[in-house]
């Protein structure tokens, strides 16, 4: 796509994509800007401009987008399980890393670490608020599922007939 025609989402997210990438790649904030700017074909001044300069801060502001993709927690309305988990799996084929930066990030002693565990806390809970005929064991069944879903990467396609035993088939 030629530079002048991306939005303004579009760049964002080539950027962040870059971000979360080269994390994995070249290891914990052992990228640069610059590295940021090749990868996602946006230039420098562009990143300064959306995310400022220090390293810490871009990578944070990336973080929280992986945070919010994966739970959906910040939207007015959040999506239903079967949804939110199609678009998971959508992301996931554009970003396979993904799963693994959010995941070996999970257990560290980070403020990312802490962030994805109470995000993960308010989720489980929210889950609740959605299935209250479902036990907590049950929510925790639904959320491996979904985390499985992942792990196999399941066409989203298929997310429908995912969560019947639990929730019911899909209503039409």
């Amino acid at each position: 796509m030629p530079k002048s025609t991306r939005s303004k989402e579009e760049i964002y997210f080539m950027v962040l994509n870059a971000i979360l990438k080269m994390e994995i790649a070249k290891g914990h904030l052992k990228w640069t800007l610059s590295d940021i700017s090749r990868e996602s074909k946006v230039t420098r001044s562009l990143i300064y401009y959306y995310f400022g300069k220090e390293k810490k801060a871009v990578l944070a502001t990336a973080y929280q987008y992986l945070v919010e993709r994966f739970y959906s927690l910040d939207k007015p309305n959040p999506l239903p399980l079967r949804q939110r988990l199609s678009n998971i799996l959508k992301d996931l084929k554009e970003m396979p890393y993904l799963i693994l930066l959010f995941y070996s990030a999970k257990g560290e002693d980070s403020e990312f670490g802490r962030i994805i565990r109470k995000k993960e806390t308010e989720f489980l809970k929210g889950l609740q608020k959605e299935f209250p005929h479902l036990s907590e064991t049950q929510i925790l069944e639904v959320y491996l599922m979904e985390l499985g879903a992942m792990l196999y990467h399941l066409p989203p396609t298929k997310t429908k007939d995912l969560f019947e035993l639990h929730l019911g088939p899909v209503k039409k």
